[in-house]
């Protein structure tokens, strides 16, 4: 993992805070914590960016061990009468400290970018802003939709490849017909209504399974390009591909 390294020298103190998903480590209990952020990626995402904000803290502490360090040294060399510039150095060294950690916290959190090759640790998808703090916030993962929050089926806001429906986000299994989530077995009449027999005119049968692509995001039984996000899939129309399904 390349991340830019620290500049700075060092600090007086140190910590070791970690920055999860909702603000809690991985498998802490939401309840267990105040924050909780809308969209963030799923497990193998956040475990890769912890790895990447996790090198932030230990060189952040390596900054902050060495400035104490410092100050402790020029105290005991000065038998004490240099101990007022060296924690006014210290605290000088400390601020690019925090300042380098930030540094390098937001860079773990640049959103990808696959034109550019650029993978991103902790935000493959930017969904909405993130919580100052909470690596991965406002971010879902690649080829998810981004949905309300609270919105049913949904991970933090963020729906699951082939799911997503017209605004909403399907259950899984489920088929989409239009802007409505039937089950699998049924039929789309009208192109946005559920029937569990086929109209006057036989309606739509039901949905194929998912390809399961290997290349761009599933979407019923085809695929969409990659870069381009499933946002549903009737069998009149095929599949509704863009590189957005926010409206």
């Amino acid at each position: 993992m390349n991340i830019p390294e620290f500049t700075a020298q060092a600090s007086l103190y140190t910590t070791r805070n970690h920055y999860r998903s909702s603000g809690a480590r991985i498998g802490d209990s939401p309840a267990d914590h105040s924050v909780m952020a809308a969209y963030i990626p799923g497990p193998e995402t956040m475990n890769r960016c912890s790895g990447c904000t996790d090198v932030c803290v230990v060189t952040r502490d390596v900054c902050l061990a060495k400035t104490a360090g410092m100050v402790a040294e020029a105290c005991w060399l000065s038998l004490g009468f240099g101990c007022g510039a060296a924690i006014a150095l210290g605290y000088i060294q400390a601020a690019s400290c925090e300042a380098s950690y930030l540094n390098c916290f937001g860079v773990c959190n640049i959103p990808s970018a696959p034109e550019l090759g650029w993978k991103g640790f902790c935000c493959p998808k930017v969904c909405g802003p993130p919580t100052p703090g909470i690596a991965g916030s406002g971010c879902c993962d690649h080829g998810e939709a981004c949905v309300g929050s609270g919105s049913p089926n949904s991970r933090d806001g963020c729906c699951p490849v082939g799911q997503y429906c017209g605004g909403n986000c399907c259950a899984k299994g489920e088929k989409c017909c239009g802007v409505n989530c039937c089950p699998a077995d049924h039929y789309c009449l009208d192109g946005n209504k559920c029937s569990a027999f086929p109209g006057e005119f036989g309606g739509d049968p039901p949905t194929p399974p998912a390809k399961h692509c290997r290349v761009g995001a599933d979407c019923g039984p085809e695929c969409c390009p990659l870069g381009l996000e499933c946002c549903s899939y009737s069998a009149e129309f095929g599949a509704d591909c863009r590189t957005s399904c926010l409206h």
